[in-house]
């Protein structure tokens, strides 16, 4: 859950903020927080009923040209993310006075040598010790000293058409389809030993997730009266916030990017991992190990590589990577909803009327959001 607040979500929270209207994005990420529970929960009951790789389980629900469809979207959708977690590395490195080709090799280097541990709960054990850089998010805000106009201009304004897209980017990050991926994993992996020990994660990363998400909008409504800009955010950030603030910033902004990298690029190894292959790994031993190991070097040095681009529009591609993410979800929702009411499948974890009339909901708001948005 931690590792959702991504870098490319932190610069799409900074953009988001940055538009000001902050009591709809603020509200918009405490009504968000409820719904991930309510899918994480569900994906982790999925995945204790079953003891099985998610594909395998869409495979056996729905066929293998379902699976391996539905992988092949992901893995894509996933390269886009990770092509902002590249640009938010790279960014905080140049930032740092690293010249931009090096930073960018540098943080591909360090994402591939963490991705190449042969096993998970090794790699998890490192980046969860690593995700405590995340709260440099929250000295970056106390030192903004925002007038009175700032304040005033971030929580004013009514309702326009840039706000459904915005919100759609909003919870496009706030819970995406390789998290449901990851989550199974983690426990065919043996890393989730039971319910009550997953809920309790699952509720302390939502919190985690919710708090600094909080943070970074304010940071962009409370820097400047202006939209983010430019290829690199970092400088927009400086230019009106200060050194110490976008210094930071890049800090945690680097952490996320790190973070994200590892396990996104982990857990699409993993999709197309079990969509793909008759064979299925030990649990515990990484997917970026034996022949689609080739995959995994080739999508991290792909969406590396589109970083090289000298006009990339950084904020744009931030919201877009999210925004996409969330017009999935109705699909990744609806197949999870089908195979965790089956009383074949899920046993006594079978899900109630409630949840499914619950998660029937979640769906209409997602596609509802993504008409309104795509319509506006």
């Amino acid at each position: 859950m931690v590792a959702d607040n991504d870098a490319g979500g932190m610069l799409s929270y900074l953009v988001t903020g940055s538009h000001n209207h902050l009591p709809w994005f603020v509200l918009a990420l405490f009504i968000m927080a409820p719904i991930t529970f309510l899918i994480q929960d569900l994906a982790l009951k999925v995945a204790l009923a079953t003891h099985l790789p998610y594909s395998q389980i869409i495979a056996h629900k729905f066929g293998s040209g379902t699976a391996k469809f539905n992988a092949i979207i992901l893995h894509l959708l996933n390269m886009m993310i990770l092509i902002t977690e590249f640009i938010g590395m790279t960014s905080a490195l140049d930032f740092w006075g690293v010249p931009w080709n090096r930073g960018l090799i540098a943080s591909f280097l360090v994402v591939l040598a963490v991705t190449l541990f042969r096993h998970v709960r090794q790699m998890e054990h490192l980046l969860l010790m690593l995700a405590v850089a995340n709260l440099a998010f929250i000295p970056a805000l106390f030192l903004l000293h925002p007038s009175i106009h700032t304040w005033h201009k971030a929580l004013s304004g009514g309702f326009n058409h840039h706000i459904p897209f915005l919100l759609l980017s909003l919870a496009g990050n706030a819970i995406t389809p390789w998290m449901i991926f990851w989550q199974q994993n983690a426990v065919w992996a043996g890393n989730v030993k039971n319910l009550s020990s997953g809920q309790k994660d699952i509720r302390t990363g939502i919190l985690a997730q919710v708090f600094i998400a909080t943070v970074v909008i304010l940071i962009g409504a409370l820097a400047a009266p202006v939209a983010v800009s430019g290829r690199n955010p970092l400088l927009w950030l400086q230019h009106y916030g200060g050194t110490t603030v976008a210094g930071l910033f890049a800090v945690g902004l680097f952490d996320a990017g790190f973070l994200a990298a590892s396990t996104i690029s982990v857990s699409s190894a993993w999709m197309v991992q079990e969509a793909f292959s008759q064979k299925l790994l030990e649990p515990n031993t990484s997917p970026t190990q034996g022949r689609f190991s080739i995959l995994h070097i080739a999508t991290l040095s792909v969406t590396a590589a589109v970083v090289l681009s000298p006009h990339l529009p950084t904020a744009s591609l931030a919201l877009w990577s999210q925004a996409l993410g969330a017009l999935w979800m109705p699909i990744t929702l609806a197949m999870l909803g089908l195979i965790a009411r089956d009383p074949q499948i899920m046993g006594q974890m079978v899900m109630p009327r409630r949840r499914q009339f619950l998660l029937g909901s979640v769906i209409s708001l997602f596609v509802g959001l993504a008409v309104f948005s795509l319509v506006s």
